[in-house]
């Protein structure tokens, strides 16, 4: 299951070993990626629930699924571990590590040099702590999933989102009340120095982001937000029962009973 960078390499690998695999994404976007590196033929495009899922494991025979979904795809995790369960087949989670840590299990702000990292357990504590800040110029990075609960304070601040040029989500968010100057559509990665020329260009006082990872570009977020003296709103991963979890591609191979790659 596919959602990641490293999804992606996971199946060209395995693909080069001459081993049968198949993955799928959720998006026509992702299935553009598996065609422009020649992967489109083992690709399968369409949002799978728990029965859509178990039945594509039943009619490929399918022996090993490999979690490798975007940290926040919450569902599609737990559909993947019942649909392993009712097939009998092996289940491992590939999770990129995180870049934030915060042990105590409540908003946590750390200050350093101006800069204030605001540690939040879900999109609603972000948008609350947005709604009573004093900050007025949000920049959404969580992706277009997000945007539909922030617009909520479209009358107070000034919202601002960066995601995927995907002309779909954009004409969502014009409907939905952004102004296509605020609609930042562009493709990853995002360097420091393009974050922090991004947060200038646009008068940014606060960024929202999901722990997303080093490849998903949150330390350059933190870094650039740091250099800005403005704040950073984190939103931490909802915790899973994982049964199996692995934090490298080496380690998924080594599950899979072959040598490190």
């Amino acid at each position: 299951m596919s959602g990641t960078e490293e999804s992606r390499e996971i199946v060209k690998k395995l693909n080069e070993r001459g081993e049968g695999v198949l993955t799928t994404v959720a998006t026509d976007y992702g299935y553009e990626i598996y065609e422009k590196i020649g992967l489109g033929h083992l690709c399968r495009q369409g949002r799978l629930d728990e029965r859509g899922l178990s039945k594509l494991i039943h009619d490929n025979k399918v022996e090993v699924l490999i979690d490798a979904t975007h940290p926040y795809a919450t569902q599609a995790s737990l559909n993947a571990i019942k649909a392993s369960e009712e097939g009998g087949i092996k289940y491992i989670r590939f999770q990129r590590p995180t870049s934030v840590t915060n042990t105590s299990g409540r908003d946590e702000t750390c200050i350093e040099n101006k800069l204030f990292v605001h540690i939040v357990k879900s999109m609603d504590e972000a948008i609350e702590w947005c709604g009573r800040s004093d900050r007025k110029k949000i920049l959404l990075t969580t992706g277009f999933s997000a945007v539909e609960k922030f617009v909520k304070l479209k009358d107070k601040k000034e919202i601002y989102v960066r995601i995927l040029p995907m002309s779909t989500h954009i004409e969502q968010c014009t409907r939905m009340g952004i102004k296509p100057s605020n609609i930042l559509a562009l493709q990853g990665p995002f360097s420091l120095e393009l974050n922090k020329a991004i947060f200038k260009q646009y008068g940014i006082d606060v960024v929202i982001t999901k722990d997303s990872g080093k490849i998903g570009g949150v330390p350059e977020k933190i870094q650039a937000a740091k250099a800005m003296g403005i704040d950073i709103v984190v939103i931490k991963r909802e915790e899973i029962d994982y049964p199996v979890k692995c934090s490298s591609i080496d380690e998924v191979f080594c599950m899979l009973g072959m040598e490190a790659v």
